[in-house]
């Protein structure tokens, strides 16, 4: 037979009490906290699934802040664009008022003080900032202004190429922006192929326009590769009356000429077929009527900005002067002026409708990671969510449980053969 000690029993009584205390105390923050999981020792595989789903959570709220970052990036940037675009309709409509013989010379003085006005507003649109400070266009030289307005009217880029990432998932980043380098800098020339050149001592009343491509791979190979040039030149005709015209090949930007290559009789309303042959890669109309001894120079495309289209239209508009060789000059700089506009437009749709794309991949994404966040939540919630009508009615048979447990051990306790002596 064994003996059961009356500290034996006071034991059992109290550790009974004490297990009872600590179960109703975690029910108790159950209830408080809602959390299933404050005793990590009761449940050790549903405390570190817990920790991983938290994890996952906390890595894709990350991810869903870098796209809302990148979306705002890029609407900062878009909206931006949109306004270079529409800065540079108004230049082109001003330089197709200007483009006429009938302007006066306070017009003119008019519309290159405009085209000041222009130019600092455009230098203004590329050094936009968000909200942070940082520059948009500067590249990853996000601290420093990306474009100064020189005292010589030039605009230079403190930036540099690179565009900046923002991670959107675990393998999948996304660019937040264009270097300035890129969007108002390296702009083609011309019509994107070729440009003209008027030489300084035209007298005569022509001018070249932007020309045609009709033979794309040849004229990129002629002009781009092979770095061929042409010039054509006017000289009195040898009949006596009338102009003739003839064309020479060279390169370099010194024009090594190397032989005239074609020539012919200048006729009012040409145009001018390069290489000369059958098929020409390309073709340049001769607007108005030239001057003996005016020459024209033709040449692959090269970059430039849109600053300085800016401001070659603002000198174009600056020189007042109404003779026929200054009124032909600047129709030339203006042709060649509006060429390069429609080339910054292809450049900035372009550039839009990357934005656009990144935009839609963004949200597309945010969208992804959205559900995943709401699929991972609901498994957290499963686990680590009490039932409250289960856990109320445990806390509450725990109670009464508790409560019987003390009353037991208080008879316990007054059960003593001290009392009967």
């Amino acid at each position: 037979m064994q003996i059961i000690s009356s500290n034996q029993f006071y034991a059992g009584g109290l550790s009974g009490i004490l297990q009872q205390q600590t179960l109703i105390g975690n029910l108790s923050q159950q209830l408080s906290t809602g959390n299933a999981l404050v005793d990590p020792s009761a449940q050790p595989v549903a405390v570190a699934r817990n920790v991983d789903l938290t994890a996952q959570i906390g890595q894709l709220a990350g991810y869903t802040q870098n796209g809302s970052n990148a979306q705002q990036s890029l609407q900062l940037e878009s909206s931006t664009l949109q306004s270079v675009g529409t800065l540079v309709d108004q230049v082109r409509q001003l330089a197709l008022q200007m483009n006429n013989g009938t302007v006066n010379d306070q017009q003119l003085q008019n519309a290159s003080t405009t085209m000041q006005g222009y130019l600092q507003q455009l230098v203004q649109y590329g050094n936009t900032e968000d909200g942070q400070g940082n520059y948009v266009f500067a590249g990853s030289q996000t601290q420093t202004q990306p474009f100064v307005l020189q005292a010589d009217g030039q605009v230079a880029y403190q930036g540099d190429g690179s565009q900046n990432q923002l991670a959107l998932g675990p393998s999948l980043n996304t660019a937040t922006g264009d270097p300035g380098s890129a969007v108002f800098m390296n702009i083609p020339g011309g019509n994107g192929t070729f440009s003209v050149a008027a030489s300084g001592g035209n007298t005569g009343g022509a001018s070249l326009g932007p020309g045609t491509v009709n033979n794309p791979s040849l004229a990129q190979q002629t002009l781009l590769v092979n770095g061929t040039q042409y010039r054509i030149s006017f000289s009195a005709a040898a009949s006596g009356g009338g102009l003739d015209y003839s064309v020479s090949s060279g390169t370099g930007t010194a024009f090594s000429a190397s032989g005239v290559v074609s020539s012919g009789s200048f006729s009012s309303g040409m145009s001018i077929g390069l290489p000369p042959g059958a098929s020409p890669a390309i073709e340049v109309p001769i607007v108005g009527t030239p001057a003996a001894g005016d020459s024209f120079t033709i040449a692959g495309s090269q970059p430039q900005s849109l600053f300085a289209t800016f401001s070659s239209l603002q000198q174009a508009f600056a020189n007042t002067a109404q003779t026929s060789g200054a009124s032909a000059q600047r129709a030339q700089a203006i042709s060649n002026a509006l060429a390069s506009l429609d080339q910054a437009q292809t450049v900035l749709l372009g550039t839009q409708s990357a934005i656009g794309s990144r935009l839609q991949q963004v949200q597309a994404v945010q969208t992804q990671n959205s559900g995943v966040t709401l699929q991972l939540q609901t498994q957290q919630a499963s686990i680590a969510s009490i039932n409250y009508p289960q856990v109320i009615t445990q806390y509450q048979q725990s109670l009464t449980a508790l409560q019987a447990a003390e009353s037991a051990f208080s008879k316990l306790q007054g059960l003593s053969l001290f009392k009967y002596l």
